[in-house]
């Protein structure tokens, strides 16, 4: 499988923010998007066995892995092998929505959906990355078109530094209070501002 970076950190966004994680990142992602905050996740990566992968899963003392990328599910064969050989473990995934997600592979699923067209698949949470008002009204409307409970709805600042955070956190605060949308503050960019792996 093609990896980007493995590490440990505390998970920083989502309905599972402040979890502490083992996070694989996987090499690979079939959409281009301008905004994206790993857009070295596309192309780079390193070739690992689904075994050794499996083996840095059992050398951590953290019982969730978060597989991220790119677009992990572009290697859903390749995890679904390593989830089968590391029992014990709780196993999430951060996925842009466009290929089906396994059923009971996963112990939590994180859509950000990149097109507001379709229906959304199934999650336990939906992430949208939100850089002004616009952005917000876009939410809205596909919130209301799909159904998506609004407790599941996770609004994102679109930053990659904590300059860019802060100025944003504060309306989208307002926001999400007034839309009972949770909010992700990117706890990770706001502590280790553009740093990887952390």
């Amino acid at each position: 499988m093609r990896v980007t970076e493995i590490f440990e950190s505390i998970q920083g966004e989502g309905a599972l923010m402040g979890r502490p994680m083992l996070f694989i990142r996987l090499a690979g992602c079939n959409l281009s998007c301008k905004w994206c905050d790993t857009p070295y996740a596309r192309d780079e990566g390193r070739e690992m066995s689904t075994e050794d992968v499996a083996m840095r899963i059992r050398s951590s003392h953290l019982s969730w892995v978060c597989w991220t990328g790119g677009e992990p599910l572009l290697q859903r064969s390749a995890i679904e092998d390593v989830a089968a050989s590391v029992r014990g473990y709780r196993h999430t995934v951060e996925t842009n929505g466009t290929i089906p997600v396994p059923s009971g592979l996963f112990d939590h699923v994180t859509v950000s959906p990149k097109s507001l067209a379709g229906m959304p698949p199934l999650a336990d949470c939906y992430k949208f990355v939100v850089g002004g008002k616009e952005d917000l009204e876009e939410v809205d409307r596909y919130v209301l078109r799909t159904g998506i409970a609004r407790e599941r709805v996770y609004i994102q600042p679109r930053c990659t530094t904590k300059g860019d955070a802060i100025q944003l956190l504060a309306p989208l605060w307002t926001a999400c209070v007034a839309r009972g949308y949770a909010l992700s503050p990117r706890l990770h960019v706001l502590v280790f501002d553009d740093r990887r792996g952390v």
